[in-house]
């Protein structure tokens, strides 16, 4: 018996795995799409995708899942303005704002669109 539970835990588990990892990616991508609305409607000109990958990279699980909620908020300006308020929030961290100074060469201007100046890293 306890053999038989072994062996359909360790057939089972696998796929358990899977079925995060994916979750866990189609979270990312929501969120993703979130931050992009955001970055798209409150910091026109700033280049998105670095953006983007800095904010998810450096989010924690409960925020990307507000993120995830904000992108089914409706249409993008609805997203955006879901999305906002963590998107700043995770980019006022040190180590998200050091990952927006080397992702993007216009990095300072970027940080004095959120309102952060360079000096503020320390």
């Amino acid at each position: 018996m306890r053999a038989a539970a072994a062996l359909a835990l360790l057939v089972l588990l696998p796929a358990c795995v899977a079925g995060e990892a994916a979750m866990q990616e189609t979270t990312r991508g929501l969120a993703r799409s979130a931050v992009d609305a955001a970055a798209g409607r409150y910091l026109p000109g700033v280049p998105v995708k670095p953006y983007s990958d800095c904010i998810v990279n450096n989010a924690t699980t409960d925020e990307l899942l507000k993120l995830a909620g904000a992108a089914g908020a409706g249409d993008a300006q609805s997203a955006a303005t879901r999305a906002w308020p963590v998107v700043q929030g995770v980019a006022a961290r040190p180590d998200t704002r050091m990952c927006l100074v080397q992702a993007i060469s216009s990095g300072d201007v970027l940080l004095r669109a959120q309102g952060l100046a360079v000096g503020e890293l320390e």
